[in-house]
């Protein structure tokens, strides 16, 4: 198994995981395997869960 690492926007709070992540369902069995996914944080993503990068014209950068 190798380990999967994960960030997260603190801007636009999209949560990307680099490395294979396995989908269970609540009996623990696994759906699906995938590789590099990106998670929507701000709720604009046209393609929820995942993230479409609709955050990079709506959300206000912090200085």
């Amino acid at each position: 198994m190798t380990n999967a690492r994960i960030f997260i926007n603190p801007v636009s709070g999209s949560i990307k995981i680099i490395g294979a992540v396995d989908f269970v369902d609540r009996e623990g069995n696994i759906l699906e395997t995938q590789e590099n996914v990106k998670f929507c944080g701000c709720g604009l993503s046209k393609d929820k869960p995942n993230c479409d990068g609709s955050h990079r014209d709506k959300v206000v950068k912090k200085d």
